[in-house]
């Protein structure tokens, strides 16, 4: 890829700094807002003339609707804030909250791994804008699962397996064990090749810089990290879908930046008529031994054709289970359709993600798309079995659209997650415990089982989950730090959500900026990230 042209395209969308290409992250621009997300910089209508840059909240301004793009497909206005239709909210749809359960009525809980984390940033891109988070837009799973713990991978198998208790930072008596879950990490050296069909949406409601413009830079990115041999080709979709490009070898960098900056917002969402054209050139360019993936870059507002998920869930799903995964990677907010992505992710075997700043679009195309491809672990779940004799009740945190019966458990035809090379998950569950218990004692046992990409045969792993120390907290005995992240990250979730059980314990953003500090202090990764998202929910607290 030809890095010169890459960068005249980022600074044609007002991202003028040099990319880093393979950072953990960049600076998408030279300026910063103070909280660590990009600032604007440059003239937008270099690249988009009719695109308006909506007011950042940090002005000292009350948060106001923010008005639609002008131009082609546009909806603004010159007499004041947009005003959205019902039918161009965002939608957000919501899992339900996990309550306690008895562990002697039902010792089991079973559920389909999940890597997405969409959530999460969706949470701090309307915090961000000085706007709440609905309830129904947290799912705890995707904020624990957005922040790195270091759970080592295995060597010797496809998944492997830690867990740890501590005492409940906010449950008196009660414990609270985390399972991680990481899976191998394919030697980039070693991987397969890559093809990626990219299904672009550049409907009218994806102008912007932070829609259409922020997915042409993220494609940029991608393009540049890909390997000569991978093969890349591009949909794009309004009212119809068009081939942009047929699929091509990286080593044609031309064709690919010409594909990336043709595409041009306006019209309509011809969501379905995009993924259908997307899946026939992925399976043109299909190869048995290479990564077959389709990447859907949209915000999900699909308005012509069959709309709702459940239009597309057959094909999607087939073509998961024959081999082509699905990404969705969320853009844009304010007529943001949360659900519908999640939803075909998880029916396409793959993740969900989302991206509101140039640093975002480093890290998932420059570097977690890259090295997560390729896959390892198909239809993986986990089924935890607690110990009714010494564990009187269990709450798993989130997952709750991820719930698998307890006796499909061994069923690999029942759709489940999958992991890639270095994925990581991790779930978390709040205990009570009988009286009498002893530290260290076995309260139960954690088991995964999925199907080897590799071998094509059924594996799993295990690890027994023991009772903590209540007195063990601030002596050598102390919970990890990962045990402490991943913890404040679910409260902090829960919080926001505000829903029961979690609810009622009146756990406030100042106790959970206590708990951030010590970690902030240690240079711990993933605090810095936390600790600003406590302080985004402060803001509009």
């Amino acid at each position: 890829m030809n890095p010169r042209r890459a960068t005249t395209i980022l600074a044609g969308l007002g991202l003028t700094s040099t990319l880093v290409l393979g950072a953990c992250s960049g600076g998408g621009s030279d300026a910063d807002d103070g909280g660590g997300r990009a600032a604007t910089a440059g003239d937008p209508s270099d690249y988009h003339e009719d695109y308006e840059v909506a007011p950042r909240e940090d002005s000292g301004a009350a948060p106001q609707a923010v008005p639609a793009p002008g131009g082609a497909g546009g909806r603004g206005t010159d007499d004041g804030p947009y005003e959205p239709a019902p039918d161009e909210l965002n939608e957000f749809r919501e899992a339900g909250t996990n309550g306690f359960v008895w562990a002697g009525e039902d010792p089991l809980s079973t559920f389909g791994l999940d890597v997405d984390t969409g959530s999460f940033g969706v949470a701090r891109t309307l915090m961000g804008d000085g706007y709440p988070v609905p309830p129904e837009a947290v799912r705890p799973e995707e904020w624990i699962n957005a922040v790195p713990y270091g759970d080592a991978p295995p060597t010797d198998a496809d998944l492997g397996l830690v867990s740890e208790t501590g005492p409940s930072p906010t449950m008196d008596g009660a414990q609270v064990v985390r399972v991680g879950v990481a899976a191998r990490e394919v030697d980039p050296a070693e991987r397969p090749r890559v093809n990626v069909t990219l299904v672009v949406d550049r409907s009218g409601s994806m102008d912007g810089r932070d829609r259409l413009g922020l997915v042409q830079s993220s494609l940029a990115v991608l393009a540049e990290e890909l390997e000569d041999d991978d093969t890349v080709s591009v949909v794009s979709f309004q009212e119809e879908a068009e081939s942009i490009l047929e699929p091509t070898p990286v080593r044609d960098q031309d064709a690919i930046l010409d594909a990336i900056e043709e595409l041009r917002p306006g019209g309509g969402t011809n969501l379905e008529a995009g993924l259908r054209l997307g899946y026939e050139q992925a399976r043109e360019a299909f190869d048995e031994d290479a990564v077959n993936v389709v990447v859907i870059c949209s915000d999900g507002v699909a308005n012509i054709g069959a709309t709702g998920p459940g239009s597309i869930t057959e094909r999607i799903a087939e073509e998961g289970a024959d081999g082509i995964h699905l990404v969705t990677v969320g853009f844009g907010m304010g007529s943001y359709n949360d659900h519908l992505m999640e939803q075909v992710a998880d029916l396409g075997d793959g993740f969900y993600s989302y991206v509101d700043t140039f640093e975002e679009a480093e890290q998932l195309f420059g570097t977690d798309l890259t090295t997560t491809l390729v896959p390892v672990a198909a239809e993986a779940r986990a089924q935890v079995a607690f110990d009714p004799e010494v564990v009187e009740s269990y709450r798993l945190i989130g997952y709750e659209n991820r719930d698998i019966a307890d006796e499909d458990f061994e069923d690999l035809s029942v759709d489940a997650g999958e992991l890639g090379s270095g994925h990581r998950a991790t779930a978390l569950y709040e205990v009570t415990l009988a009286d009498g218990v002893e530290p260290g004692a076995s309260i139960g046992r954690a088991t995964v089982l999925w199907r080897s990409v590799g071998s094509g045969e059924p594996q799993e792993a295990a690890v027994e989950l023991l009772a903590a120390d209540p007195g063990s907290e601030g002596d050598d005995g102390a919970p990890s730090d990962a045990w402490q992240l991943s913890t404040a990250v679910a409260d902090l979730a829960q919080v926001v959500k505000g829903a029961e059980p979690f609810a009622e314990r009146a756990v406030t953003l100042d106790d959970l900026q206590e708990r951030v500090d010590p970690l902030l202090a240690r240079d711990v990764p993933g605090a810095a990230e936390l600790a600003e998202m406590v302080e985004l929910a402060r803001s509009v607290d």
